[in-house]
């Protein structure tokens, strides 16, 4: 048995002692009178509390526990002349993770410890598994995420960040619904046809009407039917669910507050989120400023209101409207920002913006005045057509909120849906479809009307200077990881020809890496797949030491991987692992056959499998990136490789579901991987 093992075997034991002592392990309630922190304060006082145990110290006669409940812990004793015979006999039996509920006068100890002197202990609950002392993975993120009610126990800044969250979700309400008078309101989360934004939606059927529907994507076009239907003040909390990647801003499943106000245009807006914004800064931080990375930023007073055209020129030194749309494709290729689907001048706008602006938008400041192109539900500009009233808010790089001056004629919304349909037609699979039913409600009338969003988790982030959307969340969406199950992000098809593996193998140790170098010299000329190999090999050599595993075995995984593809394409990888690396151990023979699950058959499932598939394909999109900048991987950054990522026709040979694929094995946010090996292909001698 293993320690763990032997731990629970123990814990039951314990049990089966307070069950035969007569006394209820697991009872149906407990009057709990004061919280411990009113303990606390109830010096000379008698109390009766509860909570978990979190330390028991037995001293012969007399027992000393820390009970801790939701806001604070306190010491208690238990003398055995002072308590019922059962009751100590049960108190002796009772371990860190249990809970208990006592009686007694709040005393000080002669250590000066303010104390609970016990004289009635009622055994409330017995926990089975062994309670950490010490979160000692903190620094493993798949194990703080996947017990994160320990975290939560054991991490007090984990919980001070989620009651950061409650609170501001408590503050939102107030401040929305009693200084401007808005309803709180809900809308369907399962909608016949997405819209609000732009972004890929979750599918899933309702079988009770034998028809496919979306998981919302935004609760936008549902809030403007609701002021279609007299509504002039609105706001809802809504829980949105996108398709899209998971990095350290994003989540598919978020939260985000939509509020529309009639009779409103975009500048009373941002009056009213301005005042928000401030108020949560000054009820979580006491004050008007707030530590956002390494900087404190102040957010009183009035924020600017810059046009993005200002912006542009001002920061970054492009005078937009004087360049013509082929400067502004050669600009766009200069900083290698990719467009999806067809150019427009709006769109490289808004891209070299947030590519060269945003990040440098310190202060508290409004951008305003938005392309049309990237804003379809924006009004128009009363003053330009090419622009829209729209804005967004910017602190510490950071876009906190955006909102618009919100279209009301019918005739001009479908007349953009329209233009939509053509750059979906033009392959941006984001871009927003036709809602014929949204229209139809527009046509019965609408007032002026001003909306917002702001991301919760990103306000969270923000209030709290914690720059992983995973933190914020109580519980992030994981890959589903069962030790009984063989789970994969997406479980990839079988080619119908594809050549069959042994599944009987005799284990052998591994050999020296030379004889991996020889076979590698041996069956691959072509010096760029043998540079791909090397690539990944690093790559899988580099999360080993990082993550304590065996180096060279995960070096030479990598170092052999492709190593028939070459010489036998039609029977790679099963001509290598059946035929060639026959004095090789399981585990790497396995890590090669998983690497190409749609021919083998099997799916990553191990460490060393899934991050062998998560480096394989991601390192040659990284190598083509690299060939076509001056210096390589020098100063290459994640966040211009998700970019190019999303350009279909630039290394079109490399398989985008695969490395999205790798995405979800890791766990990992995409930016941290990609860094990850952007830094290690940057010191390998190869470039």
């Amino acid at each position: 048995m293993s320690r763990l093992d032997d731990a629970i075997q123990a814990k039951k034991e314990k049990r089966a002692a307070i069950e035969a002592l007569g006394l209820e392990i697991h009872p149906y309630s407990y009057e709990k009178k004061q919280t411990i922190k009113q303990s606390l304060a109830s010096l000379g006082k008698k109390v009766k509390t509860a909570g978990r145990v979190t330390s028991a110290r037995p001293h012969g006669k007399v027992i000393f526990f820390d009970l801790q409940d939701q806001d604070a812990s306190m010491q208690l004793m238990l003398r055995r002349d002072e308590v019922d015979e059962k009751e100590f006999a049960a108190a002796e039996l009772t371990d860190p993770g249990d809970y208990v509920g006592v009686e007694g006068e709040v005393v000080k100890t002669r250590t000066d410890e303010l104390t609970i002197q016990v004289n009635k202990f009622t055994f409330l609950g017995k926990a089975l598994r062994p309670l950490p002392t010490a979160w000692n993975a903190a620094e493993d993120k798949d194990v703080r995420f996947r017990q994160r009610y320990i975290d939560m126990l054991i991490n007090p800044d984990v919980k001070k960040i989620l009651d950061t969250r409650w609170l501001v979700l408590r503050e939102i309400r107030k401040f929305l619904q009693e200084k401007y008078h808005f309803t709180e309101v809900e809308t369907p989360v399962l909608q016949p046809l997405y819209g609000g934004t732009n972004a890929k939606p979750f599918t899933t059927h309702m079988n009770a009407l034998d028809h496919d529907y979306y998981l919302r994507i935004a609760p936008e076009l549902y809030l403007k039917r609701l002021i279609v239907g007299g509504y002039e003040r609105v706001f809802e909390i809504a829980r949105n669910f996108r398709n899209e990647g998971i990095d350290q801003t994003h989540q598919p499943e978020f939260t985000m507050i939509e509020w529309y106000q009639a009779y409103a245009d975009y500048q009373v807006m941002m009056d009213v989120a301005e005042e928000l914004i401030k108020h949560l800064v000054e009820k979580v931080n006491g004050e008007l400023k707030v530590e956002v990375g390494e900087q404190e930023v102040d957010v009183s007073g009035n924020w600017p209101r810059v046009k993005m055209v200002d912006a542009l020129k001002q920061y970054a030194g492009i005078d937009f409207e004087s360049l013509s749309d082929e400067e502004l494709k050669d600009l766009l290729k200069e900083h290698e920002i990719s467009l999806r689907g067809v150019f427009s001048r709006g769109k490289a706008m808004f891209a070299l913006f947030d590519e060269l602006v945003a990040p440098q938008l310190i202060g508290p400041i409004w951008i305003i005045d938005y392309p049309r192109a990237v804003s379809p539900l924006s009004k128009h500009h009363r003053e330009n057509d090419f622009y829209a009233e729209r804005y967004e808010a910017y602190i510490a790089g950071k876009e906190l909120a955006d909102g618009w001056s919100e279209i009301v004629d019918p005739i001009d919304q479908r007349e953009i849906f329209e233009n939509e349909q053509k750059n979906m037609r033009a392959g941006d699979d984001e871009a927003h479809p036709l809602d014929e039913d949204f229209i139809k409600a527009m046509e019965h009338g609408m007032p002026p009307l001003g909306g917002i969003g702001m991301g919760i988790d990103r306000l969270v982030m923000f209030l709290t200077n914690t720059w992983s959307i995973r933190e914020v969340i109580a519980f992030p969406t994981l890959r589903t990881k069962d030790s009984n199950v063989e789970v994969s992000p997406q479980k990839i098809e079988v080619e119908p020809q594809a050549v069959k593996v042994k599944t009987e193998r005799k284990d052998h140790p591994l050999p020296p890496r030379g004889q991996a170098e020889k076979l590698l010299d041996e069956y691959i000329e072509d010096e760029n797949l043998k540079k791909h190999c090397q690539m990944v090999a690093a790559a899988t050599a580099a999360y080993a030491e990082k993550m304590g595993e065996d180096v060279e075995l995960w070096y030479q995984v990598g170092l052999l991987h492709d190593l028939d593809w070459e010489k036998y394409p039609d029977e790679h990888p099963v001509k290598a692992v059946n035929e060639i690396l026959t004095d090789y151990p399981v585990a790497l023979l396995e890590a090669i056959e998983a690497h190409a699950p749609h021919r083998t058959g099997r799916q990553p499932k191990t460490k060393l499998e899934r991050y062998l598939f998560a480096c394989d394909e991601l390192s040659g999109f990284l190598n083509a990136y690299a060939l076509m900048r001056p210096k390589n991987f020098a100063g290459m950054k994640a966040s211009k490789v998700k970019k190019k990522l999303k350009d279909t026709s630039f290394a079109a040979n490399v398989n985008r579901e695969d490395i999205k694929m790798g995405f979800e094995l890791l766990e990992e946010e995409a930016s941290e991987h990609i860094q990850f090996l952007i830094e290690v292909f940057n010191k390998m001698e190869l470039f």
